[in-house]
């Protein structure tokens, strides 16, 4: 697909007009700027990171996530855990050959025209903005899945294009404009309706870009008409500057979100170390080292209040998907069932009650039944 605003094939009188005018338009832009430097830069610079990412040993075609999140794939539990880096750094990183492909034959398109629109400094700015805007998108709507490519970024260039043209920019023609417009409408019209009938497009990331790069392209449009490389520069400063902060207030007004594995990896270190206690009590009591009320006296002070408070951390978890809530709601009940057994066998050891601890032998039983389905 080209990613190119310019439509080859007219089907009216006005198209055929406006087009006549669009080469010599472009034609123009060229002139001022033969070589688009920071588009090659940019695309550069995605195709260096995917190359490290191979000789890293990560997969040409199907990376998996473990290897995106170490290269910097953007994940909202890890992103507002405190590394914001991840909004921008997942803009370099694709999932796969197709991807990226895909991802630089369309920025090759429209990202040297509007370099050239609006000079480097004003593109830089643009994308910038759309791909960050894009992540913020992402983990706010899909806090639980991992992010990455350069969609929403180029997504913000076609809505930086089409904001531009709507706020009146006085450097382009206006039916060189309309032209323009249309053809850009086209583009994401198809690819909005594309990605939509597609499972796993991040169409969060698309069109928080999109409304990114519409938002800086009409600010654009009102401000640098202003002559001068110096005055540009300074007011596309002043767009990044500005643009980044409500960027980085949408960002933070995210609520953390769960990390599940990190909460997970505390609850079986807990774990551990209870049941390592429990066990080795156990076996003093068994060769007779460890008297019963004492053996019950640990239990009620080095098993459970660690096992209860870490069963409390896992109920205290909101917000997570449907699968894993479930998984967490399972793991409570066994984590419950657990306790209940050490409390019931001290209780037991305390009363000298034998069917007290066939009781708690019976709700161990059950804990390892209901772990064995959790590993399974």
């Amino acid at each position: 697909m080209d990613g190119s605003p310019v439509s080859e094939d007219p089907t009216s009188a006005p198209d055929q007009a406006a087009e006549a005018r669009l080469d010599p338009f472009q034609n123009h832009l060229a002139e001022k700027a033969p070589t688009p430097w920071l588009t090659l830069g940019i695309i550069g610079a995605n195709i260096a990171v995917f190359l490290a990412m191979l000789l890293g040993g990560v997969s040409l075609f199907q990376p998996d996530v473990p290897s995106l999140l170490h290269w910097g794939a953007n994940q909202g539990a890890l992103t507002t855990s405190g590394q914001w880096w991840r909004l921008f750094t997942c803009t370099f990183l694709h999932i796969g050959l197709i991807h990226i492909l895909f991802n630089m034959a369309v920025l090759w398109g429209i990202g040297r025209f509007m370099e050239r629109l609006l000079g480097r400094a004003g593109f830089a700015t643009l994308y910038v903005l759309s791909g960050i805007a894009g992540s913020i998108a992402s983990m706010w709507w899909n806090p639980y899945i991992t992010s990455a490519g350069a969609s929403g970024a180029i997504f913000g260039l076609y809505g930086g294009l089409i904001g531009y043209l709507l706020a009146g920019a006085r450097d382009v023609p206006p039916d060189v404009a309309r032209k323009l417009r249309k053809d850009a409408l086209v583009f994401l019209g198809y690819n909005l309706v594309w990605g939509l009938t597609q499972r796993g497009l991040d169409m969060a990331g698309h069109l928080g870009g999109l409304a990114g790069g519409l938002a800086c392209g009409a600010v654009m449009a009102r401000c640098l008409h202003a002559r001068g490389s110096e005055a540009r520069l300074r007011i596309a400063l002043q767009v990044l500057v500005a643009g980044l902060a409500l960027l980085a207030l949408a960002a933070v007004s995210r609520p953390r979100v769960v990390n599940l594995q990190q909460e997970l990896a505390h609850f079986t270190e807990t774990e551990t170390q209870v049941r390592t206690r429990y066990n080795a009590a156990l076996e003093r009591a068994k060769a007779g080292a460890l008297a019963d009320a004492d053996f019950a006296r640990l239990i009620e002070t080095d098993v459970l209040p660690p096992w209860h408070s870490a069963r409390l951390q896992l109920k205290s978890l909101r917000g997570l998907p449907e699968a894993q809530a479930n998984l967490v709601s399972r793991l409570d009940r066994y984590a419950e069932t657990r306790e209940r057994a050490w409390a019931a066998f001290a209780e037991a050891l305390l009363h000298e009650d034998m069917q007290g601890v066939q009781r708690a032998n019976a709700l161990h039983a059950d804990a390892e039944a209901q772990l064995k389905a959790l590993g399974n």
